[in-house]
């Protein structure tokens, strides 16, 4: 009896944190691969182009892309990219004043 439920919890475990993981698609993955590497060669041009070939807005950048565990922004900050910092800068500025509410279930 107790064999069965314990299978039934480990596979419902394994479910739930293989869905936790974040999917790549190859072309997401080369989309933010570029866009990494034009904020690092503060090359504001080029990650222009990238964003906008892949339908990106500038925000959701700032919002959402991460590289090498850090905000857009302060990977470009700490890679000493003043073009795309300077570019960037508003967009940053803009989401620092959301507020976000979540409701949480007391255990």
């Amino acid at each position: 009896m107790k064999a069965p439920l314990f299978f039934a919890a480990a596979v419902l475990t394994l479910s739930a944190a293989a869905s936790a993981e974040p999917s790549f698609t190859p072309h997401i993955y080369n989309v933010l691969v570029e866009t990494c590497s034009h904020a690092q060669d503060d090359d504001r041009i080029a990650l222009n182009k990238t964003l906008k070939a892949s339908r990106l807005s500038k925000q959701k950048a700032v919002d959402k892309v991460v590289c090498n565990g850090q905000p857009l922004v302060t990977f470009a900050r700490n890679a000493n990219a003043v073009k795309v910092v300077s570019m960037l800068e508003p967009y940053e500025n803009r989401s620092k004043g959301k507020v976000s509410i979540s409701d949480v279930v007391a255990p």
